[in-house]
């Protein structure tokens, strides 16, 4: 995960734009979620359940780092995905990792 990601991340944290654990399926199913992000080192069953929910409902999914990367950016321990609340925010963070 770069730097800008992580960074991005952070920022969507501390403003409360993002959903992890339990919170990423409801905020899918809520249409809440702009942007979901998984973990490369996530399971495979989880990956398909939340990918298979985001293709249903039109989310647009990233895989991008790993589990600990996406712990540290979001602060918080242990997270495999996460879903970003923000359109400004999701947008930005597509932008980071297209780069």
């Amino acid at each position: 995960m770069n730097n800008k990601v992580s960074g991005l991340l952070g920022i969507a944290a501390r403003a409360r734009k993002v959903a992890t654990g339990d919170s990423v399926m409801a905020a899918i199913r809520q249409n809440k979620a702009k942007l979901v992000l998984l973990c490369t080192d996530c399971g495979s069953n989880a990956q398909k359940k939340i990918q298979d929910k985001c293709r249903f409902y039109g989310v647009d999914w990233i895989v991008e780092g790993t589990a600990e990367e996406l712990s540290a950016a979001l602060g918080q321990p242990k997270r495999i995905a996460c879903a970003v609340l923000d359109e400004g925010l999701a947008r930005s963070i597509q932008d980071a990792v297209m780069k």
